[in-house]
C-alpha cells in the first residue's frame, strides 16, 4: 500500500474511531443510569386489590331496586347524634339523637357511612319491610361491644346489602 492511500485512509479512520469511542464512552455512563430509572419505576411491593364485599361475606339482606334506586330508612334510638353521608350523593347530615329519616331514590351502587358523634359504638339492626322491598330499615342502637360495631353500609346495583 503506497504512503498516499494509507494517508487518506487514515484521514478517514481517526475521525470514525474518535466518533464511536465516544459514543460507547456516553453508553457506558448513561446505562447504569438507566438501570437506575428502571429500578424507581417498579414497586417495591406488589400492588393488592381488595376483594369486593361479596367476596369478604354473604349479604345480609337483598333488595329490588326500583329503576335502579333504593332507599334507606335510619332510625337513631340511641341519645347521641349520629353523622351520616351517602357517598358521592349527600353532604356530611347529622341525624339527632331519637329521630329518624328516610333517603329515597338513592341510585345504586349505594354507599353510606355512618358514626356516632360521641364516638360510641353502633349495632346495627337491619331488616327489609314487605311493604317495600326497594328500601331497608336500619335501626342504630348503642352497644359497647366493640366487635359488633358497624359503620358502612353498601348496596349493589343487584340488591345485595353488606354491612360493615
Amino acid at each position: 500500500m503506497n504512503v498516499k492511500k494509507r494517508h487518506n485512509m487514515t484521514k478517514v479512520l481517526k475521525p470514525a474511531t474518535v466518533f464511536f469511542s465516544s459514543l460507547l464512552a456516553l453508553f457506558a455512563i448513561a446505562a447504569p443510569f438507566a438501570d437506575q430509572t428502571n429500578a424507581q419505576v417498579r414497586p417495591s411491593t406488589p400492588v393488592v386489590n381488595p376483594p369486593l364485599p361479596s367476596q369478604q361475606q354473604p349479604p345480609i339482606a337483598t333488595l329490588t331496586p326500583s329503576q335502579g334506586t333504593v332507599g334507606v330508612k335510619l332510625m337513631n334510638k340511641t341519645g347521641a347524634d349520629i353523622v351520616y353521608q351517602v357517598i358521592g350523593d349527600t353532604r356530611v347530615r347529622t341525624l339527632r339523637g331519637r329521630s329518624e329519616i328516610t333517603l329515597q331514590a338513592l341510585k345504586t351502587p349505594v354507599s353510606l357511612s355512618f358514626y356516632r358523634r360521641d364516638r360510641g359504638f353502633l349495632l346495627v339492626s337491619p331488616k327489609v319491610p314487605t311493604t317495600a322491598a326497594n328500601t331497608i330499615e336500619l335501626t342504630l342502637t348503642e352497644t359497647t361491644d366493640f366487635a359488633t360495631d358497624k359503620t358502612a353500609l353498601t348496596i349493589e346495583s343487584d340488591g345485595e346489602v353488606y354491612l360493615n
